[in-house]
């Protein structure tokens, strides 16, 4: 359903035969869709399929309609439901809205009511397509379908939505902070802010006022009050990267507020309460830093409830012609270029770079592919001279040194050859198939 006037698709889940009959014949004369289900184990059968709007009964005869609500909520938390009841009070309703129900209709059923709902649903569908929309064009998506990846995604979706501490470790420029959104959207409070935090760039004598905020005057230079990131973040995520950065003092005030679900601002008498998602991510082993007495191991326990750890590019080299392609479209759709495509060759030679820095650096250097190359196909000798060259700057064995010249010459004699592996290989003196077993293992290196 993209907007209030197009026809929606409506599970309707109700024992009565004459609301079922009656809804459905009134709703499809106005153009929309409507399935049926008479009962608690039926409505479940049905459930999973693509609905816009489920209408569900409170009082089933073999279930309770709001236990449906909240078996639905953690598999399609998108899953717009509107609850119905001939016997509703106060607290069944407070019920239903609290277990996420979109609204709440008391019967006997007013069909001007049923349609207004169904257009609110409409116009809550747009709002919440442009807010993914602007997010993902904000943070960006997070791409792979490396068997890791794919892994970890699926770990999210089913973690995300049943706890609210999570753990993200993995070495710099792997994309923490895109996981941590990533967590946020299936999280329990996807609506809500998603309030980031560098502790590393946080000055050690403000981090109490920047976290947990300060009433007027608490200090000299506090001309007005500050809400701080937890409280800005209550009812979404806050997202504590670099956690490892932050000094014992401030972890123990982290501690205490994950413990208490309080904070108290800087200057103020009294507590305030916050519930938000805690997502903490590292790029240093925690536990060695527990070992060494420089993390508390009790915050560490606390927020190591579900962790997730992201491998480095070298270990997902497969999705580097995903990304190459993902973020050449980007760049090209942000300057109002033309875009580019990577051709095998140089797939090839950004497959055997190691690319330490990991997805930021590939990212970096599409950016540059895009503003230096004029061509639209990219070929290998467009890439090297914008390749940082590691590998003269650390020791090596004799044997690296020999399989680093093979490397090179084969990556050469390859470029020469646009491509051509047939005529490199010819070129080298080898075989086509040994080529590629030597190519094959220079990528998995």
């Amino acid at each position: 359903m993209n907007c209030p006037e197009t026809m929606a698709k409506i599970l309707i889940i109700d024992d009565e035969p004459g609301i079922r009959s009656s809804l459905k014949a009134a709703l499809e004369r106005r153009g929309h869709e409507t399935v049926t289900a008479e009962n608690y184990t039926e409505g479940k059968k049905f459930y999973t399929a693509e609905f816009d709007l489920i209408l569900l009964d409170v009082m089933l005869p073999d279930g309770n309609g709001i236990d449906l609500l909240k078996e639905i909520r953690p598999q399609r938390q998108n899953q717009a439901v509107v609850m119905i009841s001939g016997q509703a009070d106060i607290d069944m309703a407070v019920e239903a809205i609290r277990a996420g129900a979109y609204d709440f209709i008391e019967k006997p059923l007013s069909l001007d009511r049923v349609l207004i709902t169904i257009d609110n649903v409409g116009r809550s569908m747009i709002l919440r397509n442009e807010k993914d929309r602007l997010s993902l064009r904000v943070y960006g998506e997070f791409i792979g379908e490396s068997t890791a990846i794919r892994k970890l995604k699926e770990e999210i979706t089913l973690s995300a939505p049943k706890a609210s501490r999570f753990l993200i470790l993995g070495e710099n420029g792997t994309g923490k902070e895109l996981v941590a959104h990533l967590i946020h959207r299936h999280g329990r409070h996807p609506d809500g802010p998603f309030v980031a935090v560098n502790c590393a760039a946080l000055p050690s004598e403000l981090v109490e006022s920047e976290l947990f905020g300060h009433i007027k005057g608490a200090y000299t230079g506090a001309g007005k009050p500050r809400k701080g990131r937890f409280l800005e973040a209550s009812g979404g995520s806050i997202f504590l990267d670099e956690i490892s950065e932050m000094s014992p003092e401030a972890q123990a005030k982290i501690l205490r507020a994950i413990e208490t679900g309080e904070i108290t601002p800087v200057g103020a008498d009294k507590p305030l309460v916050f519930d938000c998602n805690i997502i903490a991510a590292s790029n240093k082993d925690l536990d060695k830093l527990v070992a060494e007495d420089k993390f508390r191991q009790d915050l560490l326990y606390r927020l190591n409830v579900v962790q997730f750890r992201i491998v480095p590019l070298r270990e997902r080299r497969n999705d580097i012609p995903l990304l190459a392609g993902y973020f050449l479209d980007k760049f090209a759709s942000e300057t109002g270029s033309a875009k580019k495509e990577v051709s095998d060759s140089a797939l090839q030679l950004l497959m055997g770079f190691p690319f330490p820095g990991n997805i930021r650096e590939l990212k970096n250097l599409m950016e540059r592919i895009n503003i230096y190359c004029p061509r639209s196909l990219i070929e290998a000798k467009d890439i090297s001279p914008l390749l940082p060259h590691y590998r003269e700057d650390r020791p090596m064995t004799l044997k690296e040194a020999a399989a680093d010249f093979e490397r090179d010459f084969i990556q050469s004699a390859i470029e020469r050859h646009g491509g051509n592996i047939t005529e490199a290989a010819r070129r080298l003196g080898l075989e086509r198939s040994h080529l590629y077993k030597k190519m094959k293992k220079y990528q998995n290196e």
